[in-house]
């Protein structure tokens, strides 16, 4: 008989598995639950916002009334209050907000759970008129409307605390499996966004009787050169890119029959301070 040399045919010394394609099968695979994961905590917090009064809001949140960075006797402030009151009476809220001006060169407002929106004072440096500043804050009463202040930062909480608890706090895996947390919530928010967005012209149609300075905010926001922003980058963020929400509006005026006619100058308070 013929000696033929040959390996075994198992041998625990040499792995016939393929690492690199275990390791992207897992990946996916764990993308995939968490994705799941987070979009069934996504819709019990939006079930939960729902039995939170705001009588309930207000007393949670009544310690975080950010007094401290407010000058109740600015002018600026009072009139932005009376901007916000007038705007009231196009979107049904059912309870008063406050008005704070902070003085921080940022172009930024947001909605603050206990009924509380917060403005930068380099948000007025980017409006020119009464109606593009009306569409910001009509904006900022579309979140309160749809109670997007909570949700969001219900979500946020827990999709942190998920991603903690499943891979630990600091450790390499939540580094790694973090963009999934947030390509997740920045999709959400986006869509809240874009409601808020078609809300806030309903408001500015209502008020003014046509969407004149609707898209003044995004157009002093936009890019200088379109071709340079970032193909991907808006996938990732919690806000639609500019040009792309111009755009929305463009043909969300259309839709609803809302002119473009001449806008109000910003009211004189408003201007630049010395």
């Amino acid at each position: 008989m013929k000696y033929k040399p040959s390996l075994p045919e198992n041998n625990d010394n040499v792995s016939h598995d393929q690492p690199v394609r275990e390791f992207v099968l897992l990946f996916f695979g764990i993308t995939l639950f968490l994705l799941t994961v987070f979009w069934i905590l996504g819709l019990f917090v939006d079930r939960a916002v729902d039995y939170i009064t705001p009588e309930m809001e207000a007393m949670i949140f009544s310690s975080a009334d950010g007094s401290e960075s407010v000058d109740n006797s600015n002018p600026r402030q009072a009139e932005l209050q009376r901007m916000v009151d007038a705007l009231l009476e196009c979107i049904q809220i059912g309870y008063p907000l406050d008005v704070h001006l902070i003085d921080l060169d940022d172009a930024n407002a947001f909605a603050f759970p206990g009924g509380r929106i917060f403005i930068f004072n380099g948000l007025l440096d980017k409006v020119v008129s009464e109606n593009g500043l009306s569409f910001v804050l009509a904006h900022e009463l579309a979140h309160f409307k749809n109670r997007d202040h909570l949700r969001g930062m219900g979500r946020g909480i827990v999709f942190t605390a998920v991603s903690a608890l499943l891979t630990g706090a600091g450790s390499d895996f939540t580094q790694l499996f973090a963009p999934t947390a947030n390509f997740s919530q920045a999709q959400y928010s986006q869509e809240r966004e874009s409601k808020a967005d078609e809300q806030a012209l309903q408001v500015l149609g209502c008020y003014y009787g046509h969407a004149g300075g609707a898209t003044e905010f995004f157009e002093a926001m936009k890019p200088d050169d379109d071709k340079t922003s970032n193909v991907f980058g808006h996938y990732f963020s919690s806000h639609p890119e500019a040009v792309e929400r111009i755009d929305n509006l463009h043909r969300l005026a259309k839709e609803i029959n809302l002119a473009v006619k001449e806008v109000l100058p910003l009211p004189a308070v408003l201007g630049t301070p010395e």
